[in-house]
């Protein structure tokens, strides 16, 4: 025993040994030192203050289980290190439990991580930058070569300007082929899951195109897909980026004919959606889109090494589809098979919500939106493509800024409805445009104006309100909540009428849910005893809590919320938990008596409807 407990004092790593009260009953030099502290003094304290891990201590004694995790400490002289700990809760022969937690000292590791991060960041600002210096004039080049194309021109000096304006085109696309490479490379590129119509979102892409096809004198359309596609789970505007790619791959290959974009394969089941996509064209160039597949990542990740720019759209296609989990694959090639034949799968979760409204026809009849003229600022092509199709299918006009600088011009000149303003823009961001508009005596300095952001999680409405914004909407977002957004903004609200035929219908939380215990779920005798213990405890803890409270008792009150909110949580009754969790912080904080009855009272109104469901089903 004592050469254990010498093991424990030398090891240059540091460990502590806690009891189901959460106070220390063994520790090393190494863990007193991160503290300030020797070892004599922490175990006389036994908790306190600088014990930052209490409250989750506490938490893996009662659930019994094992966590890890990484603690950066700030030590006395200024130094932060960082440790990789482990801890394991553990039961002793006569039924007493504690906890063991043994720390790796990781700083080395995590500054060499940090600094590969900076390199990275380096490395994206670079791109992003190079992106927007490239898109400025390349988009002058175009304005010019459109205002040239409106005057008289030769037939030879019209094929010239259009070989310009399809230069210029593809030089568009590539940086942000480019950036989205990178992204996805370093990991940033994170998919969204919300539930989307496989089928209306194709349809809309193509809609979208069929403009740029015509103009081509293509024939671009979608074949009807013959077996019912479900509602799915998934990131509709990434699927929505490989079809644009491909899409565009073969309007720009294609001299004369037509593009068929199909969903050619569903096999469904109640959980999940197996779908095959294909693009065929009659153009030519089946051997550059042979070279284009056969490019490995590595080689597509040197971009200014490539031969053309459709090698690294299709590498990026190709890494688009494989972050969802896809195969993309060219078709065979045959005697008898002209074209172009490009094939890709996804698989999706089948969504439990009930299908939104989403067709053009039954959002036109109300024609609420028809008229409005709004400024859509938008860098991203993927989105202005998405907004655009959407506004188009409303009758809505629209002007396209395609940076902050452009949009704070073109609302100087121009009287809009509305203004659709992205936040993450080049030049100047979408809340220093904002300002500018509201400012300075721009025409639209009271026009209402949206914020666009994925900072769902970062940032408030009211934070965007503060910075000039009327409105804002988080992405992904759902067409409808678009629609909404815009009728609600310029008066033409349409009513409950096309809420509830456009948005989905939320599902009701369940009052609790037993899939947490995994395979002891299924058993109904377990089940049985715990639904009679949760009648024969739970209320009767609740009376405790009540009276802890009363005393002004908080050490008891945080001890007996504490416990509630794990049982609460292993069944998943989740208001109740919630409630539990805020009791044991304002416990622990001596915080408002009031605050904390309000909690207790939430918490007892849940476990009233759990007890009757329970107690009818234990007497069937």
């Amino acid at each position: 025993m004592e050469f254990i407990r010498q093991v424990i004092e030398e090891n240059p790593n540091p460990i502590y040994v806690k009891n189901e009260q959460g106070r220390f009953v063994l520790a090393n030099e190494a863990f007193a030192q991160v503290h300030g502290l020797n070892v004599a003094t922490l175990l006389e304290k036994g908790t306190g203050d600088f014990d930052y891990s209490y409250e989750r201590d506490l938490e893996v004694l009662e659930q019994k289980n094992t966590i890890t995790l990484e603690e950066l400490y700030k030590l006395e002289n200024g130094v932060k290190v960082w440790f990789h700990t482990i801890k394991k809760a553990f039961t002793q022969p006569d039924g007493s439990r504690y906890l063991l937690s043994t720390s790796s000292d990781i700083t080395e590791w995590k500054r060499a991580l940090q600094k590969a991060d900076s390199s990275a960041k380096a490395k994206e600002l670079f791109l992003s930058n190079m992106s927007h210096e490239i898109r400025g004039p390349v988009n002058a080049i175009l304005g010019v070569a459109r205002l040239m194309k409106k005057n008289y021109l030769g037939k030879e000096q019209e094929e010239y300007l259009n070989v310009i304006m399809s230069i210029a085109d593809n030089l568009l696309v590539l940086p942000n082929y480019i950036l989205d490479f990178a992204n996805i490379e370093s990991g940033k590129i994170e998919l969204a899951s919300i539930p989307f119509d496989v089928t209306f979102t194709v349809r809309s892409v193509v809609r979208a195109l069929a403009l740029k096809a015509k103009e081509r004198d293509l024939l671009l359309h979608f074949v009807e897909p013959s077996d019912t596609v479900p509602v799915v789970e998934g990131d509709p505007f990434r699927m929505s980026q490989i079809l644009v790619i491909l899409i565009n791959n073969a309007i720009k290959f294609t001299k004369k004919g037509e593009i068929t974009v199909t969903i050619h394969d569903v096999k469904a089941s109640n959980k999940t959606a197996y779908i095959e996509f294909g693009v065929n064209d009659s153009g030519i160039g089946a051997d550059r889109l042979r070279k284009a597949f056969d490019i490995n990542r590595n080689e597509a990740g040197k971009a200014t090494g490539l031969n053309s720019s459709a090698s690294f759209e299709f590498t990026v296609c190709k890494s688009l589809v494989e972050l969802q989990g896809g195969k993309i694959w060219l078709g065979s090639k045959t005697e008898h098979v002209s074209g172009n034949h490009v094939y890709f799968s996804l698989t999706f979760p089948v969504s439990k919500h009930i299908a939104a409204v989403q067709e053009k026809e039954q959002l036109v009849v109300l024609d609420q939106l028809s008229g409005l003229t709004i400024l859509l600022a938008e860098d991203n092509p993927v989105n202005q493509l998405l907004a655009t199709s959407q506004l188009q299918s409303w009758g809505v006009m629209f002007d396209i800024a395609y940076n902050g600088e452009e949009a704070v011009s073109k609302a100087s000149s121009k009287i809009y409805d509305l203004i659709l303003m992205d936040i993450q823009m080049p030049r100047m961001n979408g809340i220093e445009a904002t300002a500018r508009i509201r400012n300075e005596s721009s025409l639209n300095k009271d026009t209402p104006i949206v914020a666009f952001t994925a900072n769902v999680q970062q940032e408030k409405v009211d934070n965007y309100v503060s910075f000039g914004f009327t409105d804002c909407l988080f992405k992904p977002y759902h067409e409808s909540k678009l629609y909404f957004t815009i009728a609600r903004n310029t008066g033409r609200d349409p009513g409950a009428y096309l809420v509830d035929r456009l948005e989905p219908v939320k599902k009701e939380a369940a009052l609790y849910d037993f899939s947490e215990l995994g395979n002891m779920a299924e058993d109904a005798l377990f089940i049985r005893k715990m639904q009679q213990l949760f009648i024969d405890t739970v209320p009767a803890q609740l009376d405790e809590l009540s009276e802890a409270i009363q005393k002004e008792d908080w050490e008891a009150a945080a001890y007996t919320s504490h416990r509630l909110k794990s049982t609460y949580g292993n069944i998943k009754i989740a208001e109740a938990a919630d409630a539990m969790r805020d009791i044991e912080a304002l416990a622990r904080g001596k915080g408002s008596v009031n605050s904390i009855k309000i909690q207790l009272d939430t918490a007892r109104k849940v476990t009233d409807k759990v007890v009757a469901a329970f107690s009818k089903q234990l007497k069937l």
